[in-house]
């Protein structure tokens, strides 16, 4: 399985902050970079888009994507989330005043734009990946994804704060590759990580003592003032299975 980043925390230009990776050239989790990241006729080959939560660094690129790709021959977007996720995108984001509501043009029966409401816990299947929404513990409803391409799996936190459920399911994941989470504020703002369900380098450790599966875990969500100090926490953890995403770089897992 192939994992770019394209959107991993602040200090990159453009889309510094913003939250999304590109699974196998198609499938994007989270939608905060891909616009700016990827060139148009890249963009146009990403068909199914996994949206952990409505906050603008993970959705802020959805618009441009579906400006910058409609009128390609064939083109159309399915968006998956849990049914906050989707309410919030249709009310407040495809309402036809913010941004066209392309889930009816070029008309109802033919749309360029598809919301499918995600059951929690329930898998879909995208090709030839197996996909589950799986709640964590963020200031909205959210919940991060476990992505199984049939010979491993990946599991994906989105931001969450200190949270209990997600590592028992990744605990019990069959195959597992690899472990995406966060760390989005240094120790000196616990309270604040706290408040918006965020984790600490400090939080992170402790998350960490909960998973019980040997697999390398990657990093994102740094704010863009803080991504030195969190780096140096981080690496004080000396976890040797922990490592920061690079912007840009593919992994494979």
């Amino acid at each position: 399985m192939k994992v770019k980043v394209l959107g991993c925390y602040g200090g990159i230009a453009p889309g510094q902050g913003m939250t999304s990776f590109l699974v196998n050239d198609t499938v994007a989790l989270d939608a905060g970079g891909l616009s700016f990241a990827l060139p148009v006729d890249k963009q146009a080959m990403v068909k199914d888009v996994f949206i952990s939560h409505a906050h603008l660094d993970h959705t802020c690129c959805l618009p441009f994507l579906i400006d910058n790709s409609f009128a390609s021959p064939g083109f159309s977007l399915r968006i998956y989330g849990i049914h906050e996720v989707v309410t919030a995108l249709s009310r407040h984001l495809f309402n036809g005043s913010l941004w066209p509501d392309f889930t009816s043009i070029p008309d109802d029966l033919t749309p360029v734009l598809k919301l499918v409401t995600l059951e929690p816990e329930k898998a879909v299947k995208v090709g030839n990946l197996k996909i589950r929404a799986v709640p964590v513990s963020h200031s909205v409803p959210t919940t991060g994804f476990i992505v199984d391409d049939g010979d491993g799996s990946l599991a994906f936190s989105s931001d969450t704060g200190p949270t209990h459920h997600f590592w028992d399911v990744v605990n019990a994941t069959k195959n597992l590759k690899a472990v995406i989470t966060e760390s989005s504020f240094p120790n000196s703002e616990e309270d604040l990580a706290r408040i918006s369900g965020h984790l600490t380098p400090a939080l992170l450790g402790k998350e960490l003592d909960k998973l019980k599966r040997d697999v390398p875990v990657y990093i994102y969500g740094a704010k863009p003032r803080f991504v030195s100090r969190i780096k140096k926490e981080i690496s004080a953890l000396k976890r040797k299975d922990v490592t920061m995403f690079v912007q840009g770089r593919t992994y494979t897992v």
